[in-house]
């Protein structure tokens, strides 16, 4: 104990492990470190002494010199790496160690019930190797390539002071820190080391050659196989050796076919010299044809030819096209017309009557097509789209019973390719529901609505697909102009609507581009039918 004179008075100071009494603060007493450090002899039991305490350390725990602290010296094998928590046992060839010279020497864990190592860095890693890394608690180097097993794969491992490194086999090369061996892709170098195909494997690599040619004995190069010499040929006759391949040969007064040779018989080639309807009759050096009836001799006299009924009788169709075939001929009419033989030319087919309506809303039969209409207060647009708009009326345009028929509004082709489940049922809304009035697509739509009375669920366009094969595939979206999505397409059942977005817009003028998608159909939307791209011309108030 100390006596440190202070100014009319004195203190005393203790050493230490000691404290001043309680009290008069006079004199010393014991500190009981067992108590007041709950966190000392961690792995044995602290026994209080005056001045200090000990450690009595746990089994497979030896005391430190100054008998403070328990250090472990159990042995176990120690393994650089845990699958699934687990430590592999097939990796447990390593000599005995500690758990401070398997974790300070680069092992991920250790002891029969694979203990995780701390991490680099860590209070509990500088406690456990305070001289760091590839470093025992006493400073002492680690030998790794002892500790762990199956370090450097493909390598030898060479230990070094602090840690370690890999002298890798042939075909493989270290990695960055020269601790593990990685496989050489020799088909990547350059030059590589096949001269055709290289397909490299673990360590090495495999050349191999494209067919027609054979490996040479270096493993590398690749030579012409001579299939004619090495009788690996299907010819018949004479075989001639290629690079990289063979040819047949027939002797005269054979065909080659392929690899075949075949007798000179003219009747044999295809199509016959005689054609279908004649008997070819081979002989030595040439043929004969007996024709059937109703073929005649070509002006040769080797084979048989049809007769040109179009040709003998031009007006044998009428209005329709003559097609002359083998035996006959056949009148074909253009699309939407069928051929009548009792009046000798082409009717007009009415798509419309029946069941099997290619519209949905109303049908209007035209001569080599069909009109589609629209409902009550639509007009159509393009091919087989209907439009309707607020406040808009198309004026002179609306004229059904006079309206001109135009390629643009015709249609030339059925809707045979539609199965029955693909036609909806037809609508009720027909007769005089039906609107046949056009909107011209190629003209911009312009409407001037008054944004204060301008909801955001109001229907500004809506547009619907004309024809029945598209309800249900149609849907139409804004192309362009939207960029700052002032306005929103709401689809429901076969209707698309144009409506005001969540960003309100101001007054001003603005040009949007309405196209029609129909999903896996692409871009023809049905019969002749095209893709609708309508200009839209909106003038807020």
């Amino acid at each position: 104990m100390l006596c440190k004179n202070l100014i009319g008075s004195f203190t005393c100071i203790c050493p230490v492990g000691m404290r001043p009494q309680p009290g008069s603060g006079e004199g010393c007493a014991d500190e009981d470190e067992c108590h007041t450090q709950p966190s000392i002899c961690i792995h044995g039991e602290c026994v209080n002494t005056v001045g200090s305490f000990r450690c009595d350390c746990q089994e497979g725990f030896q005391p430190s010199p100054t008998l403070t602290e328990c250090h472990d010296v159990r042995q176990g094998q120690c393994f650089s790496e845990v699958l699934q928590a687990a430590c592999p046992v097939h990796w447990s060839r390593g000599e005995a160690v500690t758990k401070a010279v398997c974790c300070c020497g680069s092992g991920r864990s250790w002891g029969p019930s694979c203990e995780l190592c701390p991490l680099p860095g860590t209070s509990a890693y500088k406690k456990l190797c305070p001289h760091g890394s590839g470093y025992s608690a006493e400073g002492q180097d680690v030998d790794e390539c002892r500790v762990l097993a199956h370090l450097c794969p493909h390598g030898a491992c060479i230990n070094s002071i602090g840690s370690f490194h890999c002298h890798c086999q042939a075909g493989y090369m270290p990695d960055a820190t020269a601790t593990a061996c990685l496989d050489v892709n020799e088909c990547s170098q350059d030059p590589k080391p096949c001269s055709f195909v290289c397909k490299n494997t673990e360590g090495s690599f495999l050349c191999s050659c494209p067919r027609g040619y054979l490996l040479e004995e270096d493993g590398r190069t690749c030579k012409d196989l001579d299939e004619c010499s090495a009788r690996q040929h299907n010819c018949q006759f004479l075989c001639m050796n290629t690079i990289g391949a063979f040819a047949c040969r027939c002797p005269p007064g054979f065909t080659q076919r392929r690899q075949a040779c075949f007798d000179n018989n003219e009747c044999l080639a295809q199509p016959s010299p005689c054609g279908a309807h004649g008997r070819c009759l081979n002989a030595p050096g040439s043929f004969r044809c007996d024709c059937y009836q109703g073929f005649t001799l070509d002006s040769s006299g080797h084979g048989c030819k049809d007769k040109n009924e179009c040709a003998v009788s031009p007006t044998a169709c009428g209005s329709a096209s003559c097609h002359n075939t083998l035996g006959g001929f056949h009148c074909v009419c253009p699309s939407g017309f069928d051929f009548d033989q009792a009046l000798g030319g082409c009717q007009d087919v009415d798509e419309c009557a029946g069941q099997g309506s290619p519209c949905s809303y109303g049908c209007a039969n035209t001569a080599g097509g069909f009109l589609c209409g629209c409902p009550r207060g639509y007009f159509r647009a393009g091919q087989g789209h209907c439009v309707s708009a607020l406040g808009f009326s198309p004026g002179p345009q609306e004229a059904p019973d006079e309206e001109p028929l135009s390629p643009e509004a015709c249609y030339e082709c059925k809707i045979n390719s539609l199965t029955t489940r693909d036609r909806p049922r037809r609508s009720a809304h027909r007769g005089h529901q039906v609107s046949m009035a056009t909107l011209d697509a190629a003209v911009p739509l312009t409407l001037g609505l008054n944004l204060s009375r301008l909801s955001q669920a109001e229907h500004i366009l809506e547009l619907r697909p004309a024809l029945q094969g598209l309800g249900g595939r149609v849907r139409y979206v804004i192309a362009r102009g939207n960029g700052q999505s002032f306005f929103r397409m709401q689809h429901r059942s076969n209707l698309s609507s144009l409506q005001l977005g969540r960003r309100r817009p101001r007054p001003g003028r603005y040009q949007l581009e309405v196209v029609s998608m129909a999903g896996a159909w692409g871009i023809r939307q049905g019969p002749q039918g095209r893709a609708l791209r309508l200009k839209v011309q909106l003038q807020l108030l």
